[in-house]
């Protein structure tokens, strides 16, 4: 699919509900998006298929014929690594939602609209079409570590330390450090946890780990595997981490205007990970990044134009990839990668990638950030779901 730009895209539907399958294929939405679409009725048809051609995007339904979907869904990750895959799961099914784990981009809920499918399949496409950039897998390629050694890092580290630590004293502590929380994130969503793709917050990871490996972790991971930047890099570092802190807490103020109490959970973890890209170009580009950063606030211009027009990419494409690399939610992924363009998902409602742009905005405009020049409010945008243009104000 890296070269997907440049040819039409192509679906393979398999379904042993051939009718399902055919509305699916013979939608107007295809046509219109310049997709081709094929049908398979179980596995084995849909190998044979596979194997004579590619396949961009395969969407399989969970209880097939013969092989499950999320045993299809294996071969094609090994054999067609580049593909989309989406399960079709019966939410009601609770051993279902367990299948599949750390093998489809996404779980669609069915029974499903056809039109309603491909208009989620289409979203994701949009947003791996950002990211899985020459660009950016250059940039990332030798990323292994993004912690660093703060103030907030020793707080976790002496309070995972004590052996009558609570997830009461946990969680507030580890909230002030956006590195772990996407390790703490990345660890829960692996398929060796049996829940890959679905959990989006910081509570939900550690009650699943439990306290005891989330000890384990700030010992093995998080004290021991950290970034090794010069004095003047650490200070930039810093100043990233505390944007995402800040950011965390102005989202965490948006209910009072009509966000659901879940959605502002899981915006406080997307606040938290949000500008870790700009971590990876501060250990990959070291001082021409932190350069950039200073013409950001010479002329005035939000970092990430200047990030694009030279790196023809920017750290929130970097930082989406490599949380789609971890296999983190697809809605983390594309919050992340959108957050600065909400324009292309503006619609009359909440969503997590105009959430993260107004808690991100809310964030740079009470917290100025003395090393760029941060982003600005889209005021169509917030137009758009309601939002006042001085709700900066409100934030309090």
């Amino acid at each position: 699919m890296t070269s997907a730009t440049k040819r039409a895209i192509s679906l393979l539907v398999v379904d042993d509900d051939s009718k399902f399958a055919q509305s699916i294929s013979e939608h107007d939405s295809i046509a219109r998006e310049g997709w081709s679409a094929r049908i398979a009725r179980d596995s084995k048809e849909a190998l044979d298929l596979l194997s004579k051609s590619r396949s961009d995007i395969v969407i399989a339904k969970l209880n097939l014929p013969g092989d499950s979907g999320d045993i299809l869904l294996s071969h094609a990750k090994r054999e067609h690594p580049n593909a989309l895959r989406f399960l079709l799961i019966d939410p009601s099914d609770k051993s279902s939602v367990q299948k599949g784990t750390g093998l489809a981009h996404m779980y669609l809920k069915t029974p499903i609209d056809p039109g309603e499918l491909i208009k989620s399949v289409s979203i994701v496409l949009h947003t791996q079409l950002r990211i899985r950039r020459k660009e950016v897998v250059d940039i990332i390629r030798d990323t292994k570590e993004l912690h660093i050694n703060t103030q907030p890092m020793q707080e976790l580290l002496k309070t995972t330390d004590n052996p009558n630590c609570s997830l009461e004293d946990l969680m507030p502590v580890i909230s002030k450090h956006p590195t772990a929380v996407a390790t703490t994130l990345q660890v829960a969503n692996t398929a060796f946890i049996g829940a890959g793709g679905h959990v989006d917050t910081i509570e939900q990871a550690i009650q699943m780990l439990g306290m005891d490996y989330v000890r384990n972790l700030a010992i093995t991971e998080l004290a021991k595997k950290q970034l090794e930047l010069s004095p003047g890099m650490q200070e930039i570092a810093n100043g990233v981490l505390k944007h995402c802190v800040e950011t965390s807490r102005c989202g965490s103020h948006m209910r009072q205007f009509g966000v659901s109490a879940k959605q502002a959970q899981t915006l406080s973890s997307i606040t938290l990970l949000h500008d870790l890209g700009k971590l990876v170009l501060l250990a990959n580009k070291g001082e021409d990044y932190a350069d950039l950063m200073g013409r950001s606030i010479e002329n005035n211009r939000p970092l990430w134009h200047l990030e694009q027009a030279i790196y023809q990419c920017d750290h929130a494409s970097i930082g989406a990839f490599l949380f789609a690399v971890w296999g983190l939610p697809e809605n983390i992924v594309r919050a992340t990668a959108w957050h600065h363009e909400p324009v292309e998902f503006a619609t009359n409602e909440f969503c997590y990638v105009n959430l993260l742009h107004f808690a991100n905005c809310a964030a740079n405009i009470k917290h100025e950030v003395p090393f760029y020049y941060g982003d600005e409010l889209i005021p169509e945008v917030a137009e758009k779901v309601g939002l006042p243009l001085d709700y900066v104000k409100l934030l309090e």
